[in-house]
């Protein structure tokens, strides 16, 4: 999918609009005087059915072809800019699908999973309203109703199929050769890193990243710079990264690049 992802009238004029860096659909919220104070992605409710849409045919098809015969894995978060381009309809023999967080609270585009990743301390996830506004997501991971294994910082006994990240071994595998001084290096600032943790571990030949962006200049800033450390770690390896149109991560204007010639202003 190409271009802005299109947004819906707002009850108050002009509270819908784009995120100016990343172009995702967002409404502004304002204060009791009418002042706009923040914005929040729309991904919810019957907005997002509005405003989402899934991989096109053609591009579902390309994909299809590059995968064949490569342990595959599409990693999907939470951004309304690509999350519903996950390859949810294709079979977990060709690709896994691993979602994390509240992310199965918004079933018009979350429509598989084969493992779930909640790597925030306890505390964090046992509120029952969680981030943008989910309820009960303490329960749904008690629940376990995709009967899938669940990454969390260690395993508990209510949550079923639970599974202690393997810290230990994901540091030692890509940190085994860095040290800090005396200590060896965790760098590990998103879900996402984690994530490409395990990847690297089990030695996937493709990862597929959608609903990710890391663009917000104040939260992202340091979960970006690692997650394209961990991209690179990977490309270095010789597995293959995809990412969707217009995706914000390892994006930025060629630096020195206005020069003419075949290379500059081309892409190929």
């Amino acid at each position: 999918m190409s271009g802005k992802i299109p947004i819906i009238q707002a009850k108050t004029k002009d509270d819908n609009t784009h995120c100016p860096t990343c172009g995702m659909a967002v409404r502004v919220i304002r204060r009791i005087t009418g002042e706009a104070d923040h914005y929040e992605a729309i991904i919810g409710g019957e907005e997002v059915a509005q405003v989402l849409a899934p991989q096109d045919p053609v591009t579902a098809e390309v994909l299809r072809r590059a995968r064949k015969g490569k342990k595959t894995v599409a990693i999907v978060g939470m951004a309304s800019t690509s999350c519903s381009l996950a390859p949810f309809d294709e079979p977990k023999e060709d690709v896994e699908i691993w979602c994390l967080n509240e992310a199965h609270a918004f079933h018009q585009w979350m429509k598989r999973a084969d493992r779930w990743f909640q790597i925030h301390n306890s505390a964090s996830w046992h509120r029952y309203i969680a981030k943008r506004d989910v309820r009960g997501h303490a329960a749904w991971l008690k629940a376990n109703p995709l009967d899938i294994p669940i990454y969390l910082q260690y395993h508990r006994d209510d949550v079923p199929k639970s599974v202690g990240y393997p810290l230990h071994e994901v540091v030692e595998k890509v940190f085994g050769n860095f040290w800090r001084g005396n200590d060896k290096v965790k760098y590990f600032t998103s879900t996402l890193a984690y994530m490409l943790g395990i990847a690297t571990l089990e030695n996937f030949e493709r990862v597929e990243i959608y609903g990710f962006e890391l663009a917000d200049e104040i939260e992202y800033v340091q979960q970006k710079a690692c997650a394209e450390f961990w991209i690179g770690y990977l490309m270095g390896k010789g597995v293959e990264i995809y990412t969707p149109e217009n995706c914000q991560i390892l994006y930025s204007q060629l630096y020195g690049g206005d020069e003419l010639g075949a290379g500059w202003i081309h892409d190929r």
